[in-house]
């Protein structure tokens, strides 16, 4: 059988360290697990409500197209209709999707450090990937990225703000840069953790879409919304490129426990508003005490920080973190979740 050989050194996902090893080195099974920028307080009652209300026709299909909760994403982002509207398993999945629907062979330019997942999925679908380091502030050198485009780019991924580095890039800079892009090049803005920051110069990255026939924007219902395990994410998309994405997409790859889910946690946005001041409140206590223990940090407009120290110093209280050099910083650096107020009172401990 012949297969692929561009999938030749494409390594599934590897997740960070597991209790099991934890628990070989400090001899304890009890953990607080900060590594993967969830939130630790799951759904929304609404949506826990939502979940159990379909679980009687669990032996149905659920709605290929995702309609009611495509319209109301739709209605929370003022000038988009239902048709700027495509949804996946999670952002990942329409990440690829819209990498599918570009021209082969080619290029994809990216920020580095930033998301690992952009690079493989570009590889899978037949592209390369160019990486452009981040400014000396940890943020997105987009004169550079600017600088890389050529006539093989097909697209220019985003991550604002920046996984792993936390940092962002007010609406204003990514106009003017999505503006300075040629007409063949998709910017596709990754907006996993939008949710999070706190500056108003940010945000409206909608309208940029709205007003282009070459942005998208994708997000996810798994981090302020507690619906990681259910995998949901959307992009915000011109409507023509929005019927290229659905004519990649797998159909029915949104459970309908997800979709009613994140359907009922879009309708109580006061709720969710104040869980983000919350996790907010917590980032700076934590960047806080990072400053105070002498440790260098990026300071973050995220559920997480990128802090100047092991994951070793972390595991010693039970405390699971990224590993930096798994996501492109040097080694003596971690990625660490911001979690609910005991389970970071649990990983300040270790700075006493």
């Amino acid at each position: 059988m012949k297969t692929r050989s561009v999938l030749e050194g494409v390594s599934p996902y590897n997740p960070p360290r597991l209790r099991e090893e934890i628990s070989v080195d400090y001899g304890s099974d009890e953990y607080v697990k900060l590594t993967m920028n969830e939130l630790s307080f799951g759904p929304l009652p609404e949506a826990r409500a939502a979940i159990v209300e379909t679980l009687s026709r669990a032996g149905r299909y659920p709605d290929r197209d995702a309609t009611p909760l495509r319209e109301a994403i739709a209605q929370a982002n003022p000038g988009l209709a239902a048709e700027n509207v495509v949804v996946g398993n999670g952002s990942s999945e329409t990440l690829v999707d819209l990498m599918q629907i570009l021209d082969r062979p080619g290029e994809v330019v990216i920020p580095w450090p930033s998301f690992p997942f952009y690079v493989s999925a570009a590889r899978v679908v037949g592209l390369d990937t160019k990486k452009v380091p981040l400014d000396d502030h940890h943020r997105a050198d987009l004169d550079a990225m600017l600088a890389a485009v050529t006539d093989r780019t097909r697209a220019v991924i985003l991550c604002n703000p920046n996984n792993p580095s936390g940092t962002y890039l007010p609406l204003a800079e990514v106009r003017r840069f999505a503006g300075a892009l040629p007409e063949h090049v998709l910017l596709i803005l990754d907006e996993a953790y939008y949710d999070f920051v706190d500056d108003p110069l940010y945000s409206g990255s909608h309208e940029l879409v709205l007003a282009s026939e070459n942005v998208v924007s994708t997000r996810t219902f798994s981090k302020v919304h507690g619906l990681a395990g259910f995998r949901v994410g959307y992009g915000l998309v011109p409507e023509r490129l929005a019927g290229l994405v659905w004519s990649t997409h797998v159909p029915f790859s949104v459970n309908q426990s997800g979709q009613a889910a994140a359907r009922a946690s879009m309708g109580q946005p006061e709720a969710i508003a104040e869980r983000s001041r919350l996790m907010k409140r917590e980032r700076e206590r934590v960047q806080e005490a990072f400053g105070a223990a002498g440790l260098d940090y990026v300071p973050s407009h995220t559920n997480f920080v990128m802090v100047g120290a092991k994951p070793s110093l972390f595991e010693k209280t039970g405390v699971l973190v990224r590993e930096g050099e798994a996501l492109g910083y040097p080694v003596g650096w971690s990625r660490v979740t911001i979690g609910g107020p005991e389970e970071n009172d649990r990983l300040l401990a270790a700075l006493g």
